[in-house]
C-alpha cells in the first residue's frame, strides 16, 4: 500500500501536469468552439514548437524561456497561413471531409518531421534540467514546474482576453451563433483567422518548455492530440472551463494510477475515464450549450 507522502507527491505531479494539458487542450477547444472545426494536427503543431525550443536550445543557446517569445509569434503565424490556405476553403463541405481535411495535415507534418528530424528521440538537457524544487516531503522537478507555472500565467490571460478584449467578445459572439454575428456586422472570416491563430499561436509556449520535460520525436504530437480530445471530450465540447476540469482529471488519473500500475497502462487511465463519464455523462462534465469558449 502507498505511503501518503507517495500519494501527495502523486497528486502534486498530477496537478501540474494537468496544467500543461490544459494549456494545449484549451486551444483545441478554441479553434472548435469558435470554427467549429476539429483540427486532428493540433498536435502537430506542438510537436514542431516542441522541436523548434530544442534547436534553438542546441544551436543558439536560447533558453526555453526566450524561445517561447520566438515560437509564440511563428506559430500564429503558421495558424493564419493554414487558415488563409486551407481551413477557409472547408467550411462548405460536409464535416467528414473537414476531418479528413485536418487528419491529412497531421500526417503530412508528422512525414516532413520524419524526413527533417529522422526518428529519432530528442530531449533538452539543461543545466537546470536536474534541479527540484522542495516543499516538506514533496519533490517538483524544475522543468515541470516552469511548464506548468507557463501554463497557468497563460490560461489566465488567455481568459482574460476572451472575457475583456473587444476581439474576445467577438469570438463569443461567433462561438453562440454564426448567423447572429454575421448579422452584427462581425466579419467571421477575421474572427475565424484570429481564433485559429490563437488556438495554435499558445503551442508555442507549451512547446519549448515541454521539450525540457518530455522526448521529442515526430509521432509526439499524435499523443498529444489524443489526450487533448479526451480532455475536450471529458469537460464537455467547446467548454472552456470544462476543458480546465477534464485536463485535471486526467493529470491526476494518470500520475495516481502510476502508484500501482505501469506506465503503459497507467496512460490508458484517462481513456478509461473517458469511457466511463461519457457513460454515465455523454455531453461532458460542462455542457457545450452552457459557458464556452
Amino acid at each position: 500500500m502507498a505511503s501518503p507522502d507517495i500519494i501527495l507527491q502523486a497528486i502534486t505531479s498530477g496537478v501540474a501536469t494537468g496544467a500543461i494539458y490544459a494549456l494545449v487542450a484549451v486551444g483545441l477547444t478554441l479553434v472548435f468552439g469558435v470554427l467549429r472545426l476539429i483540427n486532428f494536427a493540433h498536435g502537430e503543431f506542438l510537436m514542431l514548437a516542441m522541436y523548434g525550443g530544442y534547436f534553438a536550445w542546441v544551436t543558439l543557446g536560447l533558453d526555453p524561456v526566450i524561445s517561447v517569445f520566438a515560437m509564440t509569434p511563428l506559430l500564429a503565424l503558421a495558424g493564419v497561413i493554414l487558415y488563409q490556405l486551407l481551413f477557409r476553403h472547408v467550411f462548405a463541405v460536409p464535416e467528414i471531409n473537414q476531418m479528413a481535411v485536418t487528419l491529412g495535415v497531421s500526417l503530412l507534418l508528422q512525414n516532413l518531421a520524419l524526413i527533417l528530424f529522422r526518428a529519432d528521440s530528442r530531449f533538452l538537457d539543461m543545466p537546470r534540467s536536474s534541479k527540484s524544487v522542495g516543499i516538506g516531503h514533496i519533490i517538483v522537478q524544475m522543468p515541470h514546474l516552469l511548464a506548468a507555472t507557463a501554463s497557468v500565467v497563460v490560461i489566465v490571460i488567455l481568459y482574460l482576453v476572451l472575457r475583456k478584449t473587444r476581439f474576445g467578445v467577438m469570438m463569443r459572439a461567433v462561438s453562440e451563433s454564426r448567423d447572429g454575428a454575421a448579422l452584427s456586422g462581425i466579419n467571421l472570416d477575421a474572427v475565424y483567422r484570429g481564433a485559429l491563430a490563437l488556438g495554435i499561436g499558445i503551442l508555442g509556449v507549451a512547446g519549448p518548455l515541454l521539450v525540457a520535460v518530455l522526448y521529442v520525436d515526430p509521432t509526439v504530437g499524435a499523443l498529444f492530440t489524443l489526450k487533448a480530445f479526451a480532455i475536450v471530450i471529458l469537460g464537455g465540447v467547446g467548454s472552456f472551463g470544462g476543458c480546465l476540469i477534464g485536463a485535471l482529471i486526467v493529470g491526476l488519473g494518470e500520475s495516481i494510477a502510476g502508484i500501482w500500475l505501469p506506465g503503459s497502462i497507467a496512460a490508458a487511465v484517462p481513456f478509461a475515464l473517458l469511457i466511463l463519464i461519457m457513460l454515465v455523462r455523454p455531453q461532458g462534465l460542462v455542457s457545450f450549450a452552457g459557458r464556452r469558449a
